[in-house]
C-alpha cells in the first residue's frame, strides 16, 4: 500500500490558503495593489502569484502531481460506481483497475497503467479510495433476479394498502398482540467453519465439521408486533417420532414428522395452526401475515379453519418476504448465527462426535434465547413498516429494478444508449480531465465526453431479464370468501381431471 505523505511541521512552502489567493487575485484585479504587494500582504509567492493570476486559478489543489485520470475524470469513475451498485451489478476491484486503464486510454491520458495486463495499479487504487472517502470495500450480499423483480413499487404499495385497509377494517392499528408472523427457515445439523486466527504463512487451515453436509430441519417461527414469540416449531423427515427429539428444546415446542422432506405441507401448517396457533392467539379477530407459498394458500381446508378462528391471512407478493417480512428482517439471520455458533462450541467439546437430532433441542434452546427476543421482533415489525404502519420504511434502494432509466444512468434519454468510440481516435482531454466534447464531423459531439466513453467502457444494466416461468402472485386476504371459492373450483377442477384420467386409464387396461 502507498505511503500517505505527512507535511512536515517546519515546512513553509504552500502554506497560503485558498482564501488569500482569492483576495490576491481579486486585489490585482481591482487595481489595488501590485504583485509585489500583494505577494508580500497575502504571503503567496510572487511568481506563483503571478501565473495564477494570468490563468484566472483560483483553486489550490494538492501539492505534487494531479491524480493520474483527472479529478474531473475521476469524479465522474467514482459516480458510476455508485451507479453501478444502484442497478444491483456493483463493480470489484479488478473491475474498476480495468475500467480505469481503459478510461485513460481511450481519453488519450499519458499514465503509468501495467500495460501488459491493461489494469491500472494496485496502488492507484487505494490512493483512489483515499481520494473519495465516500467509497468503501463492501462484501455483498446475493440477490436472486427474482427477487429483484418482485420488489416492484406498484405491488407494494397495493400490498401496504391492503394491509391498511385490513388493519382498520378489523381494529387492529393499535393493537400489535394481534398482529402476528409466521414464516420458516432452515437449520443444518453441522458446524460452519469461519474467521479464525493461523500462523502467517499457513498454506491450509483446517476446521472439523460434524459431517459433510448436515441434516436439515426447518423452523416454523412466529411472532407478534408487541414482541411476543410463541414456541418454536420443527419438522423433520421421517414417520417415527421420539420423544427423545424434543429433549432440550425451548417449552412448548413441537416437532412435526413428515414423509417426504422436512419441508413444510398444507397438512402440517393446518396441524400447526390447530394444536400451536389458535390455542394461544389472543381473543377476537387476529392478522396473520406469511408469505405467498402454496402451503400457506391453497389446502381450502385451512382457510376454512383460519376463517372460523377469525384469523385473517394476508399474504405477501411473490419474492418480497425479504424486506416486507418482520421475521425475514431481524430474526432469521440472528437465530442462524447463535444456532451454528453453538454448533461450533458442541464439536469443541464433544471432539469425535457428530451433532444428531437428539442433541439439536439443547442447541436451538440456546440459539433461541439469544434471537428470539422482544427487540429483535419489535425492531422487524418496523424495519417492514408494518407496526406503526408505515409504507416508506421500505428503502429506496430496495426497488432495485424499478428504477426509472435516467434515475439509474442520469443521462438524456434523447441520447443514444450505447456508443462506439473505437472506430476514430478520441479525443484528447488532458490530464485535467475537463469535460469539453471534441466536434468530429458525422458525430454527435456528446459521444466523446468523459462519461459517454465511460459508459461504453462499463455499460449500465437498463432491465433485468425475465426469468419467471409462472404467474407472479400479489399480496391478497385468503381467508376471503372470494379467495376461497376460486380454490374450491380449483380444486374441484382437479378432482375431476383426476377422475377422467382414471377412466381413460381403465379403458385402455381393458
Amino acid at each position: 500500500m502507498p505511503n500517505k505523505y505527512q507535511r512536515k511541521a517546519i515546512a513553509t512552502r504552500g502554506c497560503w490558503s485558498e482564501d488569500s489567493l482569492k483576495a490576491a487575485i481579486n486585489s490585482l484585479k481591482n487595481g489595488e495593489m501590485s504583485v509585489y504587494r500583494a505577494a508580500i500582504i497575502y504571503g503567496i509567492p510572487r511568481k506563483t502569484l503571478e501565473r495564477r493570476y494570468k490563468t484566472n486559478n483560483d483553486k489550490k489543489g494538492p501539492m505534487g502531481p494531479t491524480s493520474m485520470l483527472g479529478e474531473q475524470n475521476e469524479k465522474k469513475l467514482a459516480d458510476h460506481i455508485k451507479t453501478m451498485q444502484g442497478t444491483g451489478f456493483p463493480l470489484t476491484i479488478s473491475d474498476v483497475r480495468v475500467i480505469a486503464f481503459q478510461f485513460a486510454e481511450q481519453l488519450n491520458i499519458k499514465h503509468k497503467f501495467n500495460k501488459s495486463e491493461e489494469k491500472a495499479g494496485y496502488d492507484w487504487l487505494q490512493m483512489f479510495l483515499r481520494r473519495h472517502p465516500d467509497i468503501v470495500l463492501r462484501k455483498s450480499e446475493g440477490v436472486s433476479i427474482a427477487r429483484c423483480q418482485g420488489m416492484n413499487r406498484n405491488e407494494v404499495s397495493a400490498y401496504f394498502d391492503l394491509l391498511e385497509k385490513n388493519l382498520i377494517d378489523n381494529d387492529l392499528m393499535t393493537k400489535p398482540n394481534c398482529v402476528f408472523n409466521m414464516d420458516e427457515s432452515g437449520l443444518q445439523l453441522n458446524n460452519r467453519p469461519g474467521h479464525v486466527l493461523a500462523a502467517k504463512g499457513t498454506k491450509a487451515v483446517s476446521t472439523t465439521t460434524s459431517t459433510e453436509k448436515g441434516e436439515t430441519i426447518t423452523i416454523i417461527a412466529c411472532c407478534n408486533a408487541e414482541g411476543t414469540f410463541l414456541p418454536p416449531a420443527c419438522i423433520m423427515k421421517g414417520m417415527n417420532k421420539k420423544s427423545e427429539y424434543e429433549d432440550g428444546m425451548p417449552p412448548g415446542s413441537r416437532i412435526f414428522m413428515s414423509k417426504k422432506s422436512a419441508y413444510i405441507t398444507s397438512a402440517i401448517f393446518l396441524e400447526w395452526l390447530k394444536i400451536h396457533f389458535v390455542p394461544r392467539k389472543p381473543p377476537g379477530k387476529v392478522l396473520l401475515l406469511l408469505d405467498g407459498h402454496s402451503t400457506h394458500c391453497n389446502s381450502v381446508e385451512m382457510l376454512e379453519y383460519a376463517n372460523e378462528n377469525e384469523i385473517i391471512l394476508l399474504s405477501m407478493p411473490s419474492h418480497t418476504s425479504h424486506f416486507l417480512q418482520p421475521l425475514d428482517r431481524a430474526v432469521f439471520k440472528s437465530l442462524k448465527s447463535h444456532f451454528y455458533e453453538q454448533c461450533r462450541l458442541w464439536i469443541n467439546q464433544n471432539p469425535g462426535r457428530r451433532i444428531t437430532r437428539l442433541s439439536f433441542g439443547s442447541l436451538l434452546n440456546k440459539a433461541w434465547g439469544k434471537a428470539a427476543t422482544a427487540e429483535n421482533a419489535i425492531s422487524g415489525f418496523r424495519a417492514s413498516g408494518v407496526f406503526p404502519f408505515n409504507p416508506t420504511a421500505i428503502p429506496d434502494y430496495a426497488f432495485i429494478s424499478d428504477r426509472p432509466p435516467d434515475e439509474v444512468t442520469n443521462i438524456d434519454s434523447s441520447l443514444p444508449v450505447s456508443t462506439s468510440v473505437t472506430s476514430t481516435t478520441p479525443p484528447n482531454f488532458g490530464e485535467t480531465g475537463e469535460n469539453e466534447p471534441l466536434a468530429i464531423p458525422g458525430t454527435s459531439a456528446d459521444q466523446w465526453t468523459p462519461s459517454r466513453i465511460l459508459k461504453d467502457i462499463s455499460p449500465i444494466p437498463q432491465k433485468i431479464m425475465e426469468v419467471r416461468k409462472r404467474s407472479k402472485q400479489v399480496g391478497k386476504v385468503l381467508t376471503s370468501e372470494e379467495h376461497i371459492a376460486l380454490r374450491k373450483d380449483k380444486e374441484n377442477e382437479k378432482t375431476l381431471k383426476g377422475q377422467r384420467r382414471k377412466v381413460k386409464q381403465e379403458k385402455k387396461n381393458d
